[in-house]
């Protein structure tokens, strides 16, 4: 019989395995209420008391910080990111509580259409990060609907729907630590990682 931490433990690895391969679905989370951004769009799903956040069916959000993946996974993600930058691929910013797509954004996006319509056997993950501002619950949510934005940009483009897969961090994975807006700023983006086959 597997004794609950081993149980936990197992439970929590293919959590992670699937939320790397497969992306992030977060039709769990349940909440009350809306939030508008300053553009007038609405992220519905959270209550404005954030104490009243809760996660439905499925449980816990597994921690995805650099120092709980494997040497084999970081790897990895090195590996993609080095690949998206030598392709040239870009990656997409975004406004303050924003998933809305800014010129800029759609023009990194046109470069990436281009880029994987061109080599129709590669495959882009998109991750959605926020600045550290707001509850996991709320910057989950966000980061996901900034990676759909920017995958269904892509699709609209003519890219392959599977070409491009999407994952939500949130703030888990901060790509700036300090707390001011020029450091905000670079956290909120749809990051690009690519896999190109042989």
């Amino acid at each position: 019989m597997i004794g609950r931490p081993m149980k936990t433990s197992v439970v929590a690895a293919m959590g992670l395995i699937l939320l790397i391969g497969q992306g992030c679905s977060m039709k769990w989370l349940q909440s009350d209420g809306e939030t508008e951004s300053a553009s007038g769009q609405k992220l519905t799903g959270f209550s404005k008391n954030p104490t009243e956040e809760r996660l439905g069916k499925g449980g816990d959000i597994v921690s995805l910080t650099p120092s709980a993946m494997s040497a084999r996974q970081r790897a990895e993600i090195t590996k993609e990111e080095k690949a998206a930058i030598e392709a040239g691929l870009q990656d997409v910013f975004f406004g303050y509580n924003e998933w809305a797509l800014s010129n800029a954004g759609m023009e990194a996006l046109n470069v990436d259409a281009q880029w994987l319509k061109d080599h129709p056997g590669a495959v882009m993950k998109v991750e959605g990060h926020c600045d550290e501002r707001g509850t996991a619950d709320y910057n989950i949510v966000l980061g996901d609907k900034r990676a759909k934005t920017a995958r269904s940009y892509l699709i609209e483009s003519g890219v392959s729907p599977k070409q491009v897969a999407i994952v939500s961090y949130g703030k888990a994975r901060p790509f700036c630590s300090d707390p001011a807006e020029s450091c905000y700023q670079q956290n909120r983006r749809g990051h690009v990682l690519l896999n190109v086959k042989k």
